[in-house]
């Protein structure tokens, strides 16, 4: 064996080790195998799909992602990026008014410590703990980190704000006070706070600034990862590109946006396959493909394409089992493949496409930074990093059918509805637009949900929009109380009992 094919061996290797530490979930906590089957057939067998899965996992990580040939081998290594210090400081910029510092960075964590000390001195984090274990919850003690922003260090673009925005329009009223129930237990939102598995919440009713908390050393200006919630950002952009005429139809082929994904397992797929995680191409989250796809994403920036693969190429080598349009199957390639899409037919990169589709014009007044890999291209199914006012800004855009606060129709009304329609006769699927229900279908309200709870939550039914930063990557009980505290918070308003 040459040493070449001794590289490609070890690399195959380490990338399996790499898999193995990946203990964690990685992305949005309704990802994995869960399935809608949308005909009277069984659905792929999961533990069959998954072991098959092996081979092609060592095909990525080994055959397609080392160079054979010893010349290019060396001009990669001898072209390494340059600049990682700006790298590194763009991705932890996200906590500071400018994405390009590298000192004030460390300022987060100092706070972030204390607060952890803070909270378990005062025993109300281990009260809060002990109480769940009683009522069969499950969760994890305070990390001495932020759980949801340990990832794979890869750059970022700025997604530029509108610095002339105004302010929200604000009626503020405390509501630390405001109790909730979850199982048989009465809460305050000042004691859901002090658990310490909430970063950030914000409220608006009535399109009106209500109430705002920060703990772990957050505050207004920190940008937090909002991990899947960057699904639904995406399918609004789709929803803009649509109506401005750039995709003829929901029902095109892909293909006939993105020519390269003719003849691979994206052939015969819809846009709309796409936006409903129709796509039956294969994708669990953890411990597969999310994990996969970062370390390999991550090894092709730093080994400026010595090793790993772009995000085009590992979506390209995806694998298929089912019919396209027949079952759900969460999937971030498939949110991936739409923001190829959107990169192909603007001609810019992402960031670009959301700084003047809906950041600029919703009237966002921080700069985000989406995630992007060795080429320019966006992660787009994670990597948005924004603050909670300009969050909320977002949901309060769907809440008001697409339109901003000036009135102007950013996204297109019958969009935002179809973002949420769950009628599969109708048109619907099971998460609409990757935007899941909450508090039952019935309802009417819906969500963009990330990994670590990560919540934009839009209440029609209370006229409010809810978001909230978290931590918990293991929490059992942590949707089932932030529902619980956006219905107490929308009843207390809706019942005027603060005029």
């Amino acid at each position: 064996m040459n040493p070449w094919m001794w590289g490609r061996a070890l690399g195959a290797a380490l990338m399996a080790l790499a898999l193995v530490a990946c203990d964690a979930t990685i992305d949005d906590p309704q990802a994995g195998a869960r399935q809608a089957a949308a005909t009277n057939d069984d659905p792929p067998d999961e533990g069959v799909i998954l072991l098959e899965e092996t081979v092609h996992i060592v095909e990525r990580s080994g055959m397609y992602s080392i160079p054979t040939d010893p010349l290019e081998a060396m001009a990669a290594i001898a072209t390494l990026p340059d600049g990682l210090g700006d790298v590194i400081a763009m991705h932890l910029g996200r906590y500071y008014p400018t994405p390009h510092e590298f000192a004030p960075a460390v300022a987060p964590l100092t706070d972030l410590l204390q607060a952890r000390a803070n909270l378990l001195l005062g025993g109300g984090q281990l009260t809060r703990m002990a109480e769940d274990t009683m009522d069969g919850e499950f969760s994890v003690l305070l990390l001495p980190v932020d759980a949801t922003s340990v990832i794979v260090i890869l750059p970022t673009q700025v997604v530029q704000a509108d610095p002339a925005a105004p302010d929200l329009p604000a009626t503020p009223i405390d509501l630390s006070q405001l109790t909730y129930e979850v199982n048989g237990r009465t809460r305050t939102i000042e004691q859901y706070m002090q658990s310490g598995q909430t970063n950030a919440i914000a409220f608006m009713h009535n399109g009106q600034f209500i109430y705002e908390a920060y703990q772990n050393g957050y505050n207004p200006k920190t940008r937090a990862h909002m991990w899947s919630v960057t699904k639904s950002v995406t399918t609004a952009l789709v929803g803009i590109a649509v109506a401005e005429g750039l995709v003829d139809s929901i029902y095109d082929p892909i293909k006939k946006y993105i020519p390269d994904a003719a003849d691979t397992v994206w052939e015969g797929v819809s846009v709309e396959d796409l936006l409903q995680m129709e796509s039956g191409t294969y994708w669990v989250d953890v411990p597969v493909h999310q994990p996969e796809q970062l370390v390999l994403m991550g090894a092709d920036f730093h080994s400026n394409g010595l090793y790993g693969m772009t995000r085009d190429e590992y979506l390209l080598r995806l694998t298929r089992v089912s019919p396209t349009g027949e079952y759900y199957r969460y999937n971030s390639g498939d949110a991936q493949m739409l923001a190829w899409l959107l990169e192909n037919v603007y001609e810019r990169p992402y960031a670009e496409i959301l700084s003047e589709k809906i950041w600029q014009p919703a009237g966002m007044q921080d700069e985000a930074m989406v995630m992007i890999d060795r080429l320019g291209n966006t992660f787009a199914s994670m990597g948005l990093y924004a603050t909670p006012r300009d969050m909320i800004r977002f949901g309060e855009l769907f809440r008001s059918g697409g339109r901003s606060r000036d009135g102007r129709q950013i996204v297109p009304e019958a969009w935002v509805k179809a973002s949420h329609n769950y009628d599969k006769e109708n048109g619907g699927g099971p998460r609409g637009y990757m935007w899941p229900h909450w508090g039952g279908e019935e309802s009417g309200n819906y969500t963009a949900a990330g990994y670590g709870h990560q919540r934009v939550s839009v209440a029609p039914s209370l006229n409010m929009v809810g978001v909230r930063f978290g931590n918990d990557p293991v929490d059992s009980v942590a949707p089932k109380e932030w529902e619980a505290v956006l219905t107490a918070v929308g009843n207390y308003l809706e019942s005027g009992a603060t005029q």
